[in-house]
């Protein structure tokens, strides 16, 4: 994964204490980017707070180091008084705020509170949150009750009952049970919409105030608002709670069913995939998850179809951040129904070989969202390889990620962990433990871990280059048992059935690994059509520099360079950064150097080759299209193989940049290709 930003000035762990991403990107918004201001913030929380299964406390407190950034605030009594009612209001219209206050908008603006106060389009907010938890900590109780009474008051007169009530609790010394019936329905409304953090916040408020079944509603409405934003912590306590209470109390009409929801938070304690599923969702959520799960069941035979799939949920509003009440749309995704959809969408990219549009989905949603709840930490698995075929180590946020995980992680990856340290050893050239490795990951993780479709080497390949041959032999031959039974029609695989491509494509590769010189064109032909199949440019990339080995080791180094080259680009344009880098360095080794290139490139720079090599070159790679493809066509192929833009195409023919665009049209179809990339492996194997 890319680096989170904050990462350089935000220590991602505290000594033994784990800081989950997208609680450290939040700590980092409120208090500033400096590392004493998060640092010294961070330490005064729990370590649920950290992990991210516990609400962080609304305002933060004012760390020493806040306290320094901020620095004298200056304020008269005046000031102080607009800027706590500014800091405790609820809504950001600047009329709620100056009736509050009791002040008008010239002395505001005149006075010192001005300072540290946007005011545009009639709305407020402060230059920056660390103002905020200053202002709040500074104020006594009784301060800060004053200003809820003056903010209930406000919102009484201007005819907004929910808000003035929130604020006439919090004002309120003792419970009041006349209150605690409206403050469910309020945290209800805010769970309807999606606004999870504030249905928390006012259903505690609610369970404070509430007695019996009203008490038990409240739990559990703050129960099921830290479950979907992922504070399973707070969330098994509230519903326990619910629970509890409805025994205690009235079981009758209108008691709370926390059962359900406590099932469901403790079986992402326990790292279950399919903790959560439609039924359990309301809303936007439903659908979300809904697309989640059948994405994931379709990756092995239907990613095409998956793709669809996605778009149609494509329009579902992200998962808000914690903001002013009752902003923006009606409904939107929960933080943990947007986790495990922004999950599947990483890994249907990633399925089909797009490692940098898989990156940049899982980078952003590990900076927002609860991402390790997400598919039994499927997320931690995709980020973990994702890391390592991009820039072949972990990153600070991937393995903080994993640390974070409040509970356990599905056993398929526990299994992929040792793939991903297979892909290292490989990395290192280290071909007998990748292939160890690789085999205790598939005893563990079985049919489960072949569907994920992690970016994987293939282990008959790495027998055969550690010089194992028969140990190689014989894994082809289990391999190939295991495949006899899905000859046939294609099924779609998922959850419900093997990975039908997954096994073709492996057993395809292992055959030309191990083929010997008359019945490598073959095998590479029938590896090159399973690759097609599955539809991934970076599996197409990996087929290619198999067959690069195969044909280095059969002695046959031009075509070895080929395939070689052809496997770079495919990595290059999946983004596999690390692949790409192995492809590169084999390029050096002696194996894959072309007959007559040594020669080559010992004459002297000024030393004339005796003919144009470039142009020789491309006549070659292009040359056995010229019964396929028309003058002009293969015009244009040549300068496509060479890696020219359409718009350097059209300079260099005279010709418009849309006649590049037509004639790239037809060529690609009568050769059967879909990118410039597969366009230039072809001119590379011919």
């Amino acid at each position: 994964m890319t680096a989170l930003p904050l990462q350089v000035v935000f220590p991602l762990s505290l000594g033994d204490r784990t800081v989950a991403p997208h609680v450290a990107c939040e700590l980092s918004r409120l208090v500033g980017d400096e590392p004493g201001c998060v640092d010294q913030t961070a330490r005064m929380l729990d370590d649920e707070h950290l992990l991210g299964t516990a609400l962080m406390p609304d305002p933060l407190p004012a760390a020493r180091a806040v306290r320094e950034a901020v620095g004298p605030l200056g304020l008269d009594d005046t000031a102080r008084r607009v800027l706590l009612v500014a800091a405790v209001a609820v809504v950001d219209r600047t009329e709620v705020l100056l009736a509050a206050s009791g002040t008008d908008i010239d002395t505001l603006m005149a006075g010192p509170a001005g300072r540290h106060l946007h005011l545009v389009g009639g709305r407020f907010r402060f230059h920056h949150p660390r103002i905020r938890s200053v202002v709040h900590d500074d104020a006594d109780l009784a301060t800060r009750t004053a200003a809820h009474v003056a903010l209930a008051e406000v919102h009484r007169r201007a005819d907004e009952p929910l808000v003035a009530m929130w604020h006439t609790a919090l004002s309120t010394l003792a419970g009041d049970p006349l209150l605690a019936d409206g403050l469910v329905e309020l945290a209800e409304q805010h769970l309807a919409r999606g606004d999870v953090h504030r249905a928390h916040e006012v259903a505690r408020e609610a369970a404070s105030h509430g007695t019996d079944r009203v008490r038990a509603r409240a739990f559990a409405v703050a129960g099921r608002a830290a479950l979907w934003a992922g504070h399973v912590h707070d969330a098994v306590v509230h519903l326990r709670r619910a629970a509890h209470a409805a025994d205690n109390g009235s079981s009758a009409d209108g008691a709370p069913d926390a059962a359900r929801p406590l099932g469901m938070a403790l079986a992402l304690l326990d790292g279950r995939p399919d903790a959560v599923v439609p039924g359990d969702a309301c809303g936007v959520d439903r659908a979300a998850i809904a697309a989640a799960r059948k994405t994931i069941r379709m990756l092995d035979g239907a990613p095409g179809e998956a793709t669809t799939l996605l778009s149609e949920v494509a329009e579902l509003a992200p998962a808000r951040p914690p903001s002013w009440w009752f902003d923006g749309p009606d409904e939107a995704m929960t933080p943990l129904a947007e986790a495990h959809l922004r999950v599947a969408q990483s890994y249907l990219a990633l399925r089909l070989g797009d490692i940098t549009g898989a990156a940049s989905v899982l980078d952003d949603a590990v900076e927002r969202l609860p991402v390790a709840l997400a598919f039994g930490g499927l997320g931690i698995a995709l980020a973990r390889r994702l890391d390592l075929v991009r820039e072949g180590h972990l990153s600070r946020p991937t393995a903080a990620l994993e640390a974070s995980v409040p509970g356990q992680v599905a056993p398929v990856v526990r299994a992929a962990t040792l793939g991903d340290r297979a892909q290292t050893a490989v990395f290192d050239g280290r071909w007998v433990e990748a292939a160890t490795l690789l085999g205790l990951a598939a005893e563990r993780g079985g049919d489960d871990l072949r569907r994920l479709w992690l970016p994987t080497p293939d282990p008959v390949e790495l027998l055969v280059l550690a010089g194992q041959d028969r140990a190689a032999r014989r894994s082809h031959e289990r391999l190939r048992l295991r495949v006899l039974p899905t000859v046939g029609p294609e099924s779609t695989g998922g959850f419900s059935g093997g990975p039908v491509r997954r096994r073709r494509l492996d057993l395809a590769r292992a055959e030309l690994a191990l083929a010997d010189a008359s019945g490598v064109n073959r095998a590479r032909e029938r590896a090159v059509e399973a690759s097609l199949r599955v539809g991934s440019t970076f599996e197409r990339g990996l087929t290619e520099l198999v067959a690069a080995r195969a044909f280095a080791r059969l002695g046959l180094p031009g075509d070895a360079a080929a395939h070689l080259l052809g496997a770079h680009e495919l990595f290059e344009e999946s983004g596999a950064k690390a692949w790409e880098h192995i492809a590169e360095q084999a390029l050096k080794a002696p194996g894959f150097v072309p007959a007559g290139a040594g020669e080559t490139a010992s004459r002297a720079p000024d030393e004339p080759s005796g003919e144009p090599a470039a142009d020789v070159a491309q006549e070659e790679l292009c040359g056995q299209w010229n019964g396929v493809l028309t003058e002009r066509e293969l015009d244009v192929a040549r300068l496509v193989v060479q890696g020219r833009t359409n718009r350097q195409v059209a300079a260099s023919l005279y010709v418009s940049v849309r006649t590049v665009e037509v004639h790239l049209g037809r060529v690609f179809r009568k050769l059967g290709v879909r990118s410039r990339t597969e366009l230039a492996v072809l001119a590379l194997r011919g």
